[in-house]
This record gives structure tokens, sequence and C-alpha cells, in this order.
């Protein structure tokens, strides 16, 4: 056999890129914070079989922010229209005791 590499991905270059495709303008400051806060609740959040922050879930998210965006006018504050989208898309899995 073979031996084969692999590396983790740069999630914050994903989340970038992903969010500058979908339309936001706003990409780096959002992809930063989007990184920071699905990093935190790997961390610190109870371990739960259901809970899913990885690229799957990620990709979500940002798909559907990206329809969000575009369903909302071109003026609207991308910050408040992102972090909206993620806490819709993940407040319902939590358990309460991590609410």
């Amino acid at each position: 056999f073979r031996g084969v590499t692999m590396m983790v991905p740069d999630r914050q270059i994903i989340m970038t890129v992903k969010l500058a495709s979908v339309g936001y303008s706003q990409m780096d400051l959002l992809g930063k914070k989007f990184n920071v806060l699905y990093r935190l609740c790997e961390q610190q959040l109870s371990k739960q079989r259901h809970y899913d922050f990885g690229l799957r879930n990620i990709l979500s998210v940002l798909r559907t922010s990206g329809t969000v965006k575009r369903s909302e006018p071109p003026d609207a504050d991308e910050e408040m229209l992102f972090m909206r989208t993620v806490r819709d898309m993940n407040l319902s899995k939590l358990v309460a005791d991590d609410v």
C-alpha cells in the first residue's frame, strides 16, 4: 500500500470564499466571525451526537445565508442577515443546557 497524506481544510478560507460567491461584501469580517463561532461551539458546548459543526453544516449555513441575502434589499445590514441565519439554523439543534 502507498502512504496517503491528508490535511485539515482551512475553514476560514472556505467560509470567506463562499461568502463572496453568494454576494456578501463583508466576507472577510463575517468569515472570521463565523470561524471563531464554530470553533468555540466545538470546544465549549457539550458533546452531543446530533451536533454538527463540520464542513457539511458550514456549507449549508453559507448556502442559506446567500438565499437570505438575495431575498433582502441590497442595502440591508449584511452582518445582521448573516448572524440571523446562523442563529436560525443552529439554535434549534442545541440542548437546553447549552442555550
